[in-house]
């Protein structure tokens, strides 16, 4: 249907100097052929790569002066002037764009916008070459060897330019290149990781946006056979970002349409041409709001990519070589500003081998990640791939040595299908000639269908069932990370880097990733797995690292690292001196507890007998105790990927409640649920009775409930009394100055320093305002997320000794904490959260008891080195 449609549309067009010979439809015809070969360029910029350019006006100039320069200077023909106007746009776009592309977005459009001033005010003043204001006439028309042609004749032309514009269009968005610019629009550092370096893809499109606008300058010069500055001006950029925008962003088809509304439009209305910029903002506006992808993109189905090669085509694939060489990272340090986040990171990751790394919240994992694949330069210390030196090197140069990642988040190209996306793996930083890509060759169309079949090859190879030609953006949580590691393993890595793979993946589909594991070791490359899912880190690993405030803290067999007490006291949060013991850090209700030891192998029994029902201590409330909050069945989830599984919790007034679990239990989304942060899907909030669930955050947050969030979110450019009047905002009752006197009473640290800005304390001390910033709302339920995080143990204990103090005050709290131990010491109630699950709920004194708490941080047990299975 749309091949009919298009044949009969060429046709018509083809048409048109035959059926009329009117100069005025004629002239507008061709108007409208040279603005589809300009927004053509403007669409592989914009549409394809995602830069916004204002200045394409500026390289049209460029192009219709050139040829204007050659045919009534130099007296040369229009088949030299058009090559040499397309040859001046590739030059001065790509200094242009070695320049501009430094930056993005609105600074890219700006430095555009300057730059097409500059072409319009510097053809004004340059009168000996330009003619300044009167421009350059009498320009002839091309000729055949004979008379200049008609302008019916010239329709061919233009016609012909415009053709070829579409063709070279169409191949490229077929081809590794045009891959490698959607993967670069759609995630500048999953394209890195995968070896593309952005600047230069974007550099690449810059530069061809810059050469058809060029040509389509040429063209028009010999059409109106007269130039000057008044016909290339901001407001001709703008018109030509609107046809891309209006016809369909990214859409081949895109400026056919785009061009014909726009161009013939304004002559329609030529008796209002005072008013036609506020015509185009008007359908600017319309159109992003009413077709956002424009009216080819509203016409097509989006729904799946571009089917090509037979699934039986596919051809088996084997990841990494037989000998990898090892990755080795020493004394490695990174500091951002003040804060240290690595101040001690060292690695060694063997060849062919699993190698584990966890740590609590803010250890330092992500950050020795980043270090590893080059998206952090380290403050100090080595990084090496056998021979090879890493440190310091840009990411898609280390992907390219032989280091492969994926990502926390999933950062796939949703705009490509899923196909697609293993494609640009397997291509890598090596897209091949962009003249090859522009022309479509066979040579390139047979390495297609390689690289296609290949692709199926390793979509298999990970286990994905679905269907290859699916959009990426279409697929459930748990496809997506099998197609990020199908794209990472594409370049056949020495080492990959696997950061949180079962984050948000079922039982099921966490069985089948250690399975897939296993099968990227048996073929050779090493893998370096961070894991809060600790079963799956301790089942597959042969060797576990442990971090700890930037430092390592252990290193060694899984089973050792279970049973480390430096392990257990970060996870638990049990103090040096203390015989792996709690040592409560303020008077409490709980006080005088002291839990068992905290052996491992000693739970190995209890986990077995499951743990007990979520919803057996609701009924151990006190009696005469309030219920001020109770969640019930909730589920929640960011996007496609479900994060909390029918958590159900209830806090009674006056009481102080904690959830703790292992990283990535869901703890901090459950609060946010609370505070209305993050929408539940399923289940209930009743909060005072009233349902929560559907309430926007701040109308939540004028019902009593305040959050501390996770790594404070304190104004950092506000003075701390700024702060604390801030978070009276919501108040309509007065007392505000009380209420700032009080905090400060509560906190004296904040009296000395209320006059500075609060980006400029310390950790604890920031932590100590956003408690007080909370506390200015008068809240009667008080939602704190990782008080302790990045704190020394002084501070921490003096933030759990004010939250004591605020419980025995008769404040309600509901606190998120991974120092277990301590928190539950100044606790009357304990919930501990597995995989969005509650999975031990009971009294604050009786967890800090229970074994299984342990086992809910560190995994099932294994067997100690040498010792029996």
């Amino acid at each position: 249907m749309a091949r009919t449609a298009g044949a009969l549309a060429l046709a018509v067009a083809a048409l048109v100097p035959l059926v009329t010979s009117n100069t005025y439809y004629l002239f507008v015809a061709i108007l409208i052929g040279i603005s589809i070969v300009v927004t053509t360029g403007l669409n592989v910029l914009a549409g394809a790569s995602g830069q916004v350019s204002l200045g394409q006006a500026g390289f049209y100039a460029l192009g219709a002066y050139a040829g204007a320069l050659v045919a009534a200077r130099a007296g040369l023909s229009f088949w030299l002037a058009l090559p040499v106007a397309a040859l001046l746009g590739v030059v001065v776009g790509a200094v242009l764009g070695l320049a501009a592309l430094r930056v993005s977005g609105p600074y890219l459009a700006m430095v555009t916008i300057a730059f097409g001033i500059i072409v319009e005010h510097g053809l004004i003043e340059w009168d000996a070459l330009t003619g300044g204001f009167g421009g350059i006439a009498d320009i002839a028309r091309p000729s055949l060897g004979g008379p200049p042609l008609t302008l019916g004749r010239y329709y061919y032309v233009v016609g012909l330019a415009v053709l070829a514009s579409l063709a070279l269009a169409r191949n490229l968005g077929r081809s590794p290149w045009g891959r490698a610019l959607l993967a670069v629009r759609d995630s500048e550092l999953a394209a890195a990781s995968l070896g593309l370096n952005p600047y230069l893809v974007r550099t690449a499109a810059f530069t061809l946006g810059a050469a058809f606008a060029a040509v389509g300058g040429c063209l028009y010069a010999f059409l109106a056979g007269f130039v000057s500055p008044d016909s290339f001006t901001l407001q001709t950029s703008i018109l030509f970002l609107l046809i891309v925008l209006f016809g369909g962003l990214g859409r081949v088809l895109g400026p056919v349409v785009g061009s014909v509304v726009l161009i013939v439009l304004p002559e329609l209305l030529h008796g209002f041409s005072d008013y036609r910029l506020v015509m185009y903002g008007g359908l600017l506006l319309g159109s992003i709001y009413f077709l956002p992808g424009g009216v080819v993109g509203a016409l097509a189905r989006d729904g799946r990519g571009r089917r090509d090669a037979d699934p039986a085509e596919a051809v088996a694939w084997r990841p990494g070589a037989a000998e990898a060489p090892p990755l080795e990272a020493r004394g490695l340090q990174m500091r951002f500003g003040g804060i240290v986040a690595l101040a001690d990171g060292h690695l060694a990751l063997a060849p062919g081998r699993v190698h584990g790394l966890i740590g609590p919240n803010g250890a330092g994992k992500t950050t020795l990640l980043n270090i590893l694949s080059g998206f952090y330069r380290p403050s100090a210390g080595v990084v090496a791939l056998g021979a090879c030196a890493l440190t310091g090197l840009a990411p898609h140069r280390i992907a390219r040595a032989g280091v492969a990642r994926t990502f926390q988040t999933t950062r796939l190209f949703e705009t490509l299908s899923v196909l697609e996306n293993v494609l640009v793996g397997l291509l890598g930083g090596r897209p091949g000639s962009l003249a090859a890509a522009l022309l479509g060759p066979p040579s390139v169309r047979a390495r297609e269908r390689r690289l296609r079949a290949e692709a199926r090859g390793l979509l298999a190879f990970v286990g994905y069932a679905g269907d290859p030609d699916a959009l990426a953006r279409n697929l459930p949580f748990g496809h997506k990370r099998l197609v990020e590691i199908a794209r990472a393993l594409a370049r056949r890595p020495a080492v990959l880097l696997l950061d949180e793979p079962a984050a948000g993946l079922s039982q099921e589909e966490i069985a089948g990733l250690a399975d897939l594991i296993a099968r990227i070791r048996a073929a050779g490359t090493s893998v370096l797995l961070v894991g809060h899912h600790m079963d799956l880190v301790m089942s597959v690993s042969d060797r576990v690292t442990v971090l700890n405030d930037g430092r390592v803290i252990a290193a060694g067999a899984p089973a050792d690292v279970q049973q480390n007490p430096a392990v257990l006291e970060a996870y638990l949060g049990a103090r040096e001196g203390t015989g792996g013991r709690a040592r409560p850090v303020a008077s409490g209700r709980c006080s005088d507890t002291q839990p068992a030891d905290r052996s491992l192998a000693a739970s190995a029994s209890v986990v077995e007998h499951g743990p007990p029902s979520p919803h057996a201590d609701h009924a151990a409330l006190r009696d005469e105790a309030e219920v001020l909050l109770e969640v019930r069945d909730l589920t929640a989830a960011y996007g496609r990927m479900e994060v909390l599984h029918g958590v159900s919790l209830r806090v009674a007034r006056g009481e102080m409640a904690v959830i703790i679990g292992a990283n990535g239990a869901g703890k901090s989304t459950t609060l946010r649920a609370v505070a209305g942060l993050v929408g539940a899907t399923r289940g209930a909030i009743r909060w005072e009775g009233r349902e929560l669930v559907g309430r926007p955050a701040h109308r939540t947050a004028r019902d009593g409930i305040a959050l501390v969030p996770e790594g404070r979110l304190i104004f950092p450019d506000q003075s701390v009394l700024d702060n604390l009047r801030l978070g009276a905002y919501g108040r309509r009752a007065g007392g505000v100055a009380e209420d700032i006197e009080r905090q400060l009473d509560r906190f004296p640290i904040l009296r000395e320093r209320r006059r500075q800005p609060a980006g400029t304390l310390s950790g604890g001390e920031q932590q100590m305002l956003a408690i007080a910033r909370s506390l200015m709302a008068r809240p009667r339920l008080l939602l704190l997320d990782e008080p302790s995080l990045g704190l020394a143990p002084r501070l921490v204990d003096e933030v759990f000794a004010a939250l004591a103090r605020l419980r025995e005050e008769g404040l309600t709290l509901l606190v998120v904490e991974q120092l277990a131990e301590a928190a539950l010491a100044i606790a009357d109630r304990g919930y501990v959260l597995e995989r969005g699950r509650i999975v031990l709920a009971a009294p604050a004194r009786e967890l800090l008891r229970d074994e299984r708490v342990a086992r809910a941080y560190l995994g099932r047990v294994r067997p100690a080195t040498g010792a029996p299975a």
